[in-house]
Order: structure tokens, then C-alpha cells, then sequence
């Protein structure tokens, strides 16, 4: 790896809160084989890139190391990428921002990456929840002790509290000990938009609504045959890469409805929202390139194509500062695309 940055000891800071001890009461009063006896798919997975046979748009950033998911963190300015039981996150204003890059050891291999608004990112990693500040590269555990579970995706939701995921389908969220929501095969993704809660289950390939309140799973549609990554515009929308059958899908979470469907072909995989210019990104692997898609009209249009890193996996947006950064997930640094016009 080329990076010269700090690196952080593990200062894993095990705290006492609410969801850590509500948790640890949910999970031992509900059989960890509670799971539903229904028809099952193959996780869909990216395809994998061909050799990059252009040269990436924009600049490449050197990180010799496997990107599982990225984020941009707009209350510290800060780029954020997962790779394995690890978390970096560097300034992206900066002209070498590698150079002033942080890196941070995690519990466990990382699953999942969500940022919680306030300068911290929140992270699914192995046995563990691990809330990590990006103004000090703090780390606190947000998961219960003597609770062994496979965690598979975190969010952060408007209350402070967290939702979190497992393998085995269950979704907890709340501080007053309710039991954790099952019904999934596994809560592979979590969406948080404004009051409302959804799960993307892989190896259903369907979007569920999540009410813990009322211990129960809402509405489900299905998300064609191989949803992979979902992002939401925190207003209600959400936006669904169908990796396996080449689409983006649009639901809208108020009442779950399939608002627009549209054909993305070659493995569409990583995606991200800029709620600046209302545009949705999503990498195609088959292709090694990442478009934007307008959302103003009855149906996505494309509106930007960039080539890019190999293996994009995932991607991120710095709506304000207008860059676009997408990460290779076989150790071909991250790419940043500078927006040079308003509308791009």
C-alpha cells in the first residue's frame, strides 16, 4: 500500500449504551434459526472487470489495496473507504490528500460502510458494530457483549439510534429492548430515509420495509433477480442497483412502490446519490465505467459516462465540492472525477 499516513492502534472504546445492552436482551430471548422457509437466489456479486483498456477519467489516487465500499463524508470533508478489517478516510480537497491519509483497524473484516451525518462512519464488521469518529479516528463498539452474530449491515437513523443486520436476517433498531425484527433470510443492505426503514435481502432479491416498533417486517417487493447496493436520497427514494438482470430500480419508501425501472447493463454495482444535481451514480464492472442518471423526467437519462479504475465496485459523490470518486476493488487506487460544470 501506498500510503503514508497515520496509522491509529486499536482504541476500541467498548461503550455501555442502550442499543448494546437492548441488543444483547433481543437476541438471546429469539432462536438464532428462525429464519423462513422460502425460495432463495445466489447473492448477486459484480462481475468481473476486464482489463482497463482506456485510461481512467480523471485522477487516480495510488491504494494498492481491495476496496469493499466507499463513502464521502461531507461534515469533515473526508473520503472514506473500507478495505478489510480496516477503514482510511483522507481529505478530498487536497491536491496529495493520500499523503494526510488515517487509517483505522476495525474488529472484524467490514461488510458494510454508512456515515451517520455528524463526522462519524459506521461500519458492519464481523461480531461487531464499530462507530468510528472521523475527526479523531476514535473508535467505539456499538454491539453487545457475549452476543455472537455475523453482522452484515449498520445505518444510523434520525434518533441517534442505530438499525443493524445479520446473516441470519434479523434486524434490531431501538433502545427499549424490543425484539429484533426477523423474517429475512439476511439483511444484506439497511436504508434509512427520514423516519422510514428498509432492508435489501440478497438472497431474496427483494426490498422489505422494517418496522421495530411494531416487531414485524411491512410491504416486500421484489427487486428483480440479483439486487445487489441501494442508496436513498434521504427524502424517500431509494435506489437499487439489479446487478444480476442490468437495472436501476427506484422505489419510493412512504409507501413502497417500484416508481422506475431502468435498463443499466454490464453488472451495475456500486451507486450513490449526489443530491445536489439529483443525479444517481452506478458503476458497471462488465464495462469499467460509472454514469450519472438525471431523475427529473418519468424515467432515469443519462447525463455523464467516465472510464474508470478496474473492478469499480463502489463510488461515491462530494456533492459539493463537485467530485466523483469510484474504488477498485483489486488495488487500483481510487479514481476522483472533478464535475467541471454544474450540470455534469
Amino acid at each position: 500500500m501506498r500510503c503514508k499516513g497515520r496509522r491509529h492502534p486499536g482504541r476500541f472504546a467498548a461503550v455501555s449504551v442502550a442499543f448494546a445492552s437492548a441488543l444483547a436482551l433481543a437476541l438471546t430471548g429469539c432462536s438464532s434459526d428462525e429464519q423462513p422457509d422460502v425460495q432463495v437466489v445466489p447473492p448477486a456479486t459484480a462481475a468481473e472487470s476486464p482489463v482497463t483498456s482506456v485510461e481512467p477519467d480523471g485522477e487516480v489516487l495510488p491504494l494498492d489495496l481491495s476496496v469493499t465500499a466507499t463513502a464521502f463524508d461531507e461534515a469533515t470533508n473526508s473520503i472514506v473507504v473500507l478495505v478489510d478489517d480496516e477503514l482510511l478516510y483522507f481529505p478530498g480537497s487536497t491536491q496529495d490528500p493520500m499523503s494526510e491519509a488515517t487509517r483505522v483497524p476495525l474488529p472484524g473484516p467490514g461488510t458494510s460502510l454508512t456515515l451517520d451525518g455528524s463526522g462519524n462512519a459506521i461500519t458492519a464488521a464481523g461480531s461487531d458494530i464499530a462507530v468510528v469518529s472521523l475527526e479523531n479516528g476514535e473508535v467505539r463498539l456499538a454491539s453487545p457483549s457475549g452476543i455472537t452474530a455475523d453482522w452484515t449491515a449498520a445505518v444510523s437513523r434520525p434518533d441517534g439510534t442505530i438499525a443493524a443486520g445479520t446473516a441470519r436476517g434479523q434486524v434490531f433498531a431501538g433502545e427499549d429492548g424490543e425484539r429484533p425484527v426477523t423474517g429475512l433470510v439476511s439483511a444484506d443492505v439497511l436504508i434509512a430515509s427520514g423516519e422510514n426503514l428498509a432492508a435489501i435481502d440478497r438472497r431474496q432479491s427483494m426490498i422489505i420495509e422494517v418496522f421495530p416498533e411494531r416487531d414485524t417486517l411491512g410491504f416486500a417487493l421484489r427487486a428483480g433477480n440479483g439486487a445487489s447496493n441501494a442508496v436513498t436520497d434521504g427524502e424517500d427514494r431509494v435506489f437499487v442497483a439489479n446487478t444480476r438482470d442490468g437495472e436501476l430500480l427506484v422505489y419510493t419508501l412512504d409507501r413502497l412502490v417500484l416508481r422506475q425501472r431502468y435498463p443499466v447493463p454490464d453488472s451495475p454495482f456500486g451507486i450513490a446519490y449526489d443530491a445536489q444535481r439529483d443525479r444517481v451514480w452506478v458503476t458497471q464492472t462488465g464495462l469499467n465505467e460509472v454514469a450519472a442518471y438525471a431523475l427529473d423526467t418519468g424515467i432515469p437519462v443519462e447525463v455523464a459516462r467516465f472510464a474508470t479504475v478496474q473492478q469499480p465496485d463502489s463510488v461515491a459523490v462530494d456533492s459539493t465540492g463537485g467530485y466523483v470518486y469510484v474504488s477498485s476493488a483489486t488495488g487500483g487506487g481510487v479514481q476522483r472525477i472533478a464535475l467541471t460544470t454544474p450540470d455534469e
